[in-house]
């Protein structure tokens, strides 16, 4: 902690006494250059603006919170395709295997945010996103991600932040973009290929109403799983939009996304082959790329959204939007999973049993928004002013299946191609849930003097959660949960110059029961609708300072992070609903450009997680996935006669699996990985670029799955060649 501190205090040195002692000039305050065309693969102006959502009144220098934003440029010239490859740019993030090795649970983007599971915490254009899917990222412009307190900005919530994901929309500027990438790697013959599209044409005089414009965005992909045999993926995507009204005070935005993935899944490998792993007698050795799947498995996603935005400028800094969001996610998939406990596998036989197991969920949710922005001056004092309301309906049906146990193999021989013995049935079961919720905020920056604003907001939600299960045999049970949560934030913010500011923030988060659409009546069960929520509280202290006429922003904070009121198991008392976490930790990040031609994005995050109340096992131990150091640094520098380097590496300090009480090994080693780049401007409309991402071939792994029983292995060596075509 105190070393990132210092690195914090070296780079905002003097923030006190001015931007003017430094002999920079100001930041101005407005907002950040805007590119006339689609961005070239080039280190362009980056001024960092404020988050898009509306909750954020303030641009990012003068938000009393950490949020990171990372722009669709830095990871495209990254060959990044996934959201959980673009997590990789900032700190603080573990990424994780799932519950046991169900096929409900590990597919996706699972990750954990200082020390909390996120994976139901991800928006889209401010709009809960549910379905365990890997999200592409081809239709995105950017994607951010704000830590700390979060349910006053998006509803009940889990503890320590979300991400929200920007929808590319259309503007009054024509332009194309096509990427062609191929892919390879040293381990295995399956190649990687994908193909964006990104055209935006304005209509001008052909259509009667002014600032008309359409944009589409494609994707193409077929791919094998880097350093993986078998494991595959191929997936087709369409994004239509039509923007009417731009640049008049009147504007309407229809667009539409449809995404469909047809995978072949990995589920990893199993514990002898993790590293450090002994046994008695020893386990042979095992290749990373073996694949424990049969090739007849599958993992099938269809995705579908539309969105409806209206807005209106009543006058300068009076205005209304209202938004409207359906999106559906469907998903089938039957997956083979390398054992599904720490005992699947038999040192003395050498043999491991595998679960073959299926899962078939369809989740959807109806979202309205109509948010208003204001700037008053009352009793001489200047507010930034933002509130609304929010009507959701969020639904998830899922028919359960049995899961067929395969007879034991060889460990070192699960011969992917062979028929399976094995097939997962329908149960009978099946689960339907629905969550309805009303949602009013509001939110105010107050500008007490040049030098402090105070920033407040609150909310309350109506929440129900109602859950239909229909157990083997065709006995329902209905659990409902509702209630009404009010959440806030305030933030105290002093500028001793234009161009940084200091900020103690605070703010409390709830996460009640059936957050996940899932409701229990077992007394130990965090979703039993008869409990409390969970209550987070957190507080901030931190630091911003802007560089180089605004172009680069530093932040350090931080922050205690401290949850109650989860459910634990007594020996003796039984089920308590008194457990409590706490993580303390700093951060610093670095974003935006040293020079007209050097772009970086930087991060280092140090946490220290701890049970303080809990089983006997857990008190005293840190919390699972949460490494106390990992970093990331990303940079670009264009060169003279069109060439452009770049370099990036990524650590993570040694982790806990989520299981703290089997005999396998219990923490995922640390790791350093680096990634090169290099391109080149053929001509005014091509560029090519060559990515090589772990450069030194570090075996790693990724994640671990809580029961021991299986872990997903990093990516080896690889390379990405892409063509870029702008015109």
């Amino acid at each position: 902690m105190r070393s990132a501190a210092t690195l914090g205090a070296l780079l905002l040195a003097r923030t006190v006494a001015g931007a003017e002692a430094d002999g920079l000039p100001l930041a101005t305050t407005g907002a950040p250059d805007e590119a006339a065309e689609l961005p070239r693969f080039s280190v362009e102006e980056a001024r960092f603006k404020a988050p898009t959502s509306p909750k954020f009144t303030e641009p990012l220098r003068d938000t009393p919170q950490t949020i990171v934003v990372i722009p669709s440029t830095v990871y495209q010239a990254q060959g990044a395709s996934t959201l959980s490859d673009v997590l990789r740019n900032t700190p603080g993030i573990t990424f994780a295997a799932g519950e046991g090795g169900s096929a409900a649970a590990t597919a996706g983007d699972a990750f954990y945010l200082r020390g909390f599971d996120t994976s139901n915490n991800i928006f889209v254009d401010g709009v809960r996103d549910v379905g365990a899917y890997s999200r592409d990222v081809f239709n995105f412009d950017s994607v951010e991600i704000a830590k700390g307190s979060a349910a006053t900005d998006v509803g009940r919530s889990a503890s320590s932040g979300y991400v929200n994901l920007i929808t590319k929309l259309p503007r009054l500027e024509a332009a194309t973009a096509l990427d062609t990438t191929y892919g390879w790697d040293e381990t295995t013959s399956q190649t990687r290929r994908r193909v964006t599209v990104d055209t935006n044409q304005p209509l001008g005089a052909d259509v009667p109403v002014p600032g008309a414009a359409v944009r589409l965005n494609a994707v193409w992909q077929d791919s094998g799983a880097v350093g993986r045999e078998y494991a595959h993926n191929r997936s087709w995507g369409l994004a239509p939009s039509l923007a009417l009204g731009l640049g008049t005070p009147t504007r309407a935005t229809v667009a539409y996304e449809h995404l469909e993935q047809d995978n072949r899944p990995d589920y990893g490998l199993p514990v002898p082959a993790f590293p450090g792993y002994r046994s008695t007698p020893a386990s042979p050795a095992l290749d990373w790329s073996t694949y424990y799947g049969f090739t007849a498995d599958y993992d099938h996603v269809k995705t579908d959204a539309v969105t409806a935005r209206v807005e209106h400028d009543f006058a300068p800094g009076l205005s209304l939007t209202n938004q409207t969001r359906y999106s559906r996610v469907d998903r089938e998939a039957v997956v083979t999973g390398p054992g599904s406990n720490a005992t699947s596998y038999v040192p003395a036989t050498g043999l491991l049993t595998r679960s073959r197991q299926a899962n078939r969920r369809a989740t959807d949710i109806l979202s309205n928004q109509t948010n208003f922005t204001a700037r008053a001056q009352t009793w001489g004092l200047a507010h930034d002013l933002t509130g609304g309301v929010e009507l959701s309906r969020e639904n998830a049906y899922s028919p359960a299946f049995t899961a067929a146990t395969l007879p034991a193999i060889p460990v070192a021989q699960p011969n992917p191609d062979a028929y399976p013995t094995g097939t997962p049935v329908r149960s009978g079961a099946s689960t339907d849930a629905r969550t309805d919720t009303v949602g009013i905020y509001a939110f105010d920056t107050l500008k007490l003097s040049r030098h402090w604003e105070l920033s407040g907001g609150l909310r309350l939600d109506d929440y129900r959660t109602d859950v239909l299960s229909i157990a083997v045999g065709g006995v329902p049970t209905r659990l409902l949960a509702r209630g009404d949560l009010v959440t806030w934030k305030t933030g105290l913010v002093y500028k001793p110059a234009r161009s940084s500011s200091l900020y103690l923030a605070y703010g409390i988060s709830y996460k009640p029961p059936g957050t996940d659409f899932t409701l229990s009546s077992a007394a130990n069960n965090q979703n039993n609708p008869d409990l409390d929520p969970q209550k987070t509280t957190n507080v901030e202290l931190g630091a911003k300072r802007e560089f180089f006429r605004g172009r680069l922003l530093a932040t350090v904070s931080v922050f205690q992070l401290e949850n109650n009121k989860t459910v634990f198991t007594d020996p003796v008392l039984g089920a308590i609903p008194a457990g409590s976490q706490t993580v303390k930790g700093s951060e610093f990040n670095l974003s935006g450009k040293l020079s007209e031609d050097w772009l970086i994005l930087a991060g280092v995050s140090w946490l220290d997680s701890v049970y303080n109340h809990g089983t006997a096992a857990q008190v005293g131990t840190s919390l699972p996935l949460t490494p106390k150091w990992s970093g990331n640094v990303w940079t670009t520098y264009r060169l003279p006669r069109g060439f452009t380097i770049g370099a990036g590496a990524q650590y993570r300090g040694e982790a806990n699996r989520l299981d703290a009480t089997t005999t396998v090994p219990r923490t995922m080693p640390d790791f350093w990985i680096a990634s090169a780049l290099v391109a080149y401007d053929v001509s005014q409309h091509l560029t090519l670029r060559l990515n090589v991402n772990n450069l030194g071939d570090t075996h790693y792994v990724q994640s671990f799955n809580n029961n021991g029983a299986r872990f997903t292995p990093g990516a080896p060596r690889n390379y990405l060649l892409t063509a870029e075509l702008r015109f």
